[in-house]
Order: structure tokens, then C-alpha cells, then sequence
């Protein structure tokens, strides 16, 4: 899971606490300058080690009764307790979570058995080689934003560009006809769009980009000036947060006269026609009278290969029908 940016943890101390879902979670540079993550709770009685956002510290300490480990995970002291009332100090450090980073960003797993975050990112690395990184753009900083759908409603939405017309109409005038190629790729289970923009009134879009939806719920947005990445994160069946970061490449966008003070408004305005169109179609689903309906291969097969994750995940990773997928 995404869940922030290298630029906010440069420091050894530097830490980022969030709830993913309904674990608490600390990512934080150590003393070897090393990221680290772990449950944000005490080995004692569960309590807090720090509350949700960014910060820094020495070494994390309980909020509850004040125990005190390293940031490299280690329990150091614990207030008022006698000496051998913990057998095995060394055995009672924070509980370690899987921390990884690419392309300036911060990701965190919680399942041992899967596989490194490049692996799981499949083909996106070499589609991401084909533009700048973040280390050579400037971060814009992020949104949140909550939506009352399902993910699933909300994933069924991102994977296929057939409503770009009538939901986002700024941005579909500024595409080039035809000029939307998208495939499906099993190495990284991901739904890809190749894009060109016109060079036209919207000069924010101008270019050529890469737009990929990675199941479950990772959407990156490549362009020849500019870059942003967002987390789906579920919170019930019927809603969901979405958080998305910004980076831009002033020259490139300049030398293009691309005028980056629109990029990310422009971008927001765009997962607000998501939310909005999203929200009304999961009332919809919920209300109890829709029987289900047709998908286009032509126009939807993004969606189709996005249901078929689904499926899959659902039924022990079993094998998706075939759906022109790469890879």
C-alpha cells in the first residue's frame, strides 16, 4: 500500500503514523538511515506510540504508561518495572511491517508471504523508466478526499476511459481522437492507458502520458512534465479515502509552456467528477433493483480485466479468462 512520500522522511527520526485500514501503522528513518515500519502499539498494553501524521522523535515513547523503544524497534526502557519482570527484553520490540520505496514514494505490506515491491509492480518499473522520476521534480504536496462508494465501484470507474466524454468533459476535449491505447498486463496486474493530449486552450494536459490503474487499488499518472500517485483505501463496503501526491518538472513544463499552476487543480477537479459520478452510481447499486448489465471488450476492457482481479482474488487465485492481456 502507498502511503506517503520519501520526501517527509529524509531524517533519522522523521516518522509517519496512519491507520491503513484498521491497523495502525509508524514508518520512520532510523539511526542507520534505514526505513523502517511497524504497528503503532506498544508491546506492553497496546497503547499509542504516536499519533497520525508526520513528525519526529528521538526514540518512540508509549503515550500510555511511557515505555520506550528505538527507532529501529528496540525496547529500551520501561518505567517502574523490576528487574526480571520481562524474562526476554530483546523478544518484546515493536512489531516489524514490511517498508519498501520507489520513485520517491512509500509503500508498506502487511502480508510476509507476498513478494518484493518490485515484483509486485510488475512492468510499471520499465513503463516508469520511459519518464522522469520524482527525484528530478518538485513536490506539489497532497489531497484527501473520502468518497461514499465501494472500491470496487470506484476501480470498475478508473479502469476504462468510455465516460471521460460525458463525466470529465475539460479533459476529454483535450485529448487527441483515437489517441487512448489501453491494455491489460498480468505482470503487475495492472490496466495501462497510453495517452496524448492536444496542444490545445488546456495547456495543463498538453503531451503525451502513461495512466495506470494497479489492482487493487494504486493509480499513477505519468507525463512528460508532471507525475501523481493515488491510494484507494477502503474503509467500510460502501466507502472509501482517496489520497493522491503531486510532482512536477518546472523546466520541462515550461520549455513545453505548460503552466504548472494548473496541473494540480486540474487533476483534483477530475477525481472530484470520479467521486461524483462513483457516489451516485453505488447508491444506485445499492438500492436493491439493479439486475446487472453488459460490458464492451471495445470500450471496457479494463473493467473487465479489473472484475476478473476480482474474481480471482476471490477464488484463490485462480487463473482470469482471457482478456488480451501483456505479460
Amino acid at each position: 500500500w502507498l502511503v506517503g512520500t520519501e520526501s517527509s522522511l529524509t531524517e533519522t527520526g522523521n516518522y509517519l503514523a496512519l491507520n491503513l485500514m484498521k491497523w495502525p501503522l509508524v514508518v520512520v528513518r532510523d539511526q542507520q538511515s534505514q526505513l523502517r515500519g511497524f504497528y503503532n502499539l506498544c508491546r506492553h498494553r497496546a497503547g499509542p506510540l504516536v499519533l497520525e501524521g508526520t513528525g519526529h522523535c528521538r526514540d518512540f515513547v508509549c503515550r500510555y504508561h511511557g515505555w520506550r523503544y528505538a527507532c529501529s524497534g528496540e525496547l529500551l526502557k520501561t518505567p517502574g518495572f523490576e528487574k526480571g519482570e520481562i524474562a526476554d527484553p530483546a523478544d518484546m520490540g515493536l512489531l516489524p511491517v514490511r517498508v519498501d520505496s520507489w520513485n520517491g514514494m512509500v509503500f508498506v505490506c502487511l502480508d510476509g508471504s507476498a513478494p518484493d515491491l518490485v515484483t509486485w509492480l510488475g512492468d510499471i518499473v520499465s513503463i516508469a523508466a520511459g519518464f522522469d522520476g520524482t527525484a528530478a521534480m518538485h513536490f506539489d504536496g497532497d489531497v484527501i478526499k473520502p468518497a461514499a462508494a465501494n472500491w470496487k465501484t470506484y476501480g470498475d470507474n478508473s479502469c476504462e476511459g468510455y465516460h471521460v466524454g460525458m463525466v470529465h468533459r475539460a479533459l476529454g476535449s483535450s485529448m487527441l481522437r483515437e489517441s487512448v491505447d489501453i491494455d491489460c498486463y498480468d505482470n503487475g496486474e495492472f490496466v495501462g492507458f497510453d495517452v496524448s493530449y492536444s496542444s490545445g486552450k488546456d495547456q495543463s494536459r498538453a503531451g503525451k502520458g502513461f495512466w495506470i490503474y494497479k489492482f487493487p487499488g494504486l493509480l499513477l499518472h505519468f507525463a512528460d512534465y508532471a507525475f501523481n500517485a493515488e491510494t484507494v483505501l477502503p474503509l467500510d463496503s460502501n466507502s472509501i479515502q482517496l489520497q493522491r501526491w503531486f510532482w512536477s518538472h518546472a523546466e520541462k513544463a515550461a520549455d513545453n509552456n505548460i503552466d504548472t499552476e494548473l496541473i494540480r487543480p486540474n487533476s483534483e477537479q477530475v477525481i472530484d467528477e470520479d467521486i461524483n459520478i462513483c457516489e451516485r452510481v453505488q447508491h444506485n447499486l445499492s438500492c436493491g433493483v439493479y439486475p446487472g448489465g453488459t460490458l464492451s471488450a471495445h470500450q471496457e476492457p479494463g473493467t473487465i480485466y479489473f472484475q476478473q482481479l476480482v474474481q480471482r482474488a476471490l477464488s484463490g487465485f485462480a487463473e482470469p479468462e482471457e482478456s488480451g492481456t501483456k505479460g
